[in-house]
Parts: C-alpha cells; sequence; structure tokens
C-alpha cells in the first residue's frame, strides 16, 4: 500500500465577510447616535423696563463686561455665588432672580451663570440686560 504524498495546502481566509461586517456596524452606529448634545435653556427674557416694585422683591445679579459679578450691588465671586443664593433662597424657593446683563457680556457666561442660580434651587430665574 502506497500512500500518495499529501500536500500541505492552506487555506486562505476571506476577509470580505469580515470587512462587510465591521462597515454595518460601522452604519448601524453611526445612525444610531447622536454626536450633539443638544438641551433647550427654559428662560424668561424680560424687557428690563420692569417696575420698581418687582426689581425690589427680586434678587438681582449684575453680569458686568469686565468680568465681575455683583449680587445686590455687593461684589461676588462665582466660587461664592452658590451658597450665597442658597441662603438668600433658604425657605422661599421661589424668590425671583433677576440676571442683568451689561452689553458686551458674551451670551455663554451668562447662560453659566443661570445654570449655576438653577442648580441652587431656584425656581423663578429671568434674564435681562442693562442699558
Amino acid at each position: 500500500m502506497q500512500f500518495g504524498q499529501q500536500r500541505s495546502t492552506a487555506r486562505l481566509i476571506s476577509l470580505t465577510p469580515l470587512i462587510d461586517v465591521v462597515f454595518i456596524l460601522l452604519i448601524f452606529f453611526m445612525l444610531a447616535s447622536s454626536f450633539l448634545d443638544w438641551r433647550s435653556v427654559d428662560l424668561s427674557v424680560t424687557s428690563g423696563m420692569g417696575t420698581a416694585e418687582s426689581a425690589d422683591q427680586a434678587i438681582l445679579i449684575d453680569l458686568r463686561a469686565d468680568g465681575s459679578m455683583t449680587v445686590e450691588s455687593s461684589p461676588v465671586t462665582i466660587r461664592a455665588l452658590p451658597s450665597l443664593l442658597k441662603t438668600k433662597l433658604e425657605g422661599n424657593r421661589e424668590q425671583r432672580v433677576v440676571i442683568r446683563s451689561e452689553p458686551g457680556v458674551p451670551l455663554q457666561r451668562a447662560i453659566d451663570a443661570l445654570d449655576l442660580i438653577r442648580s441652587t434651587g431656584a425656581i423663578s430665574v429671568s434674564l435681562t440686560r442693562t442699558r
């Protein structure tokens, strides 16, 4: 009995199905995910022509173009703002908070202040600008 020599043939593995699966997964995840974080900001913009009575009842936060901030005419830093507002809002979360911004203050700075104020528990927050 003589057995013939068997050749060792290397089988080639085709990568085409693997590449197809990778592309299908890539397309699926691209279509299924959102690359932008769209958030809406609840904002009530006033005309800046409120009555003196409404201004007396609100906590006024002024944003200056030079980067400074005041709460009811006293200077405050951004780090001290949350604790100051928490003490002012104690027992009355419905207290109005008005953010007044001078011309030249970037909108992102006003939105950052709005987010910080909302994190203290304030419910009624509005944004206005000074003339």
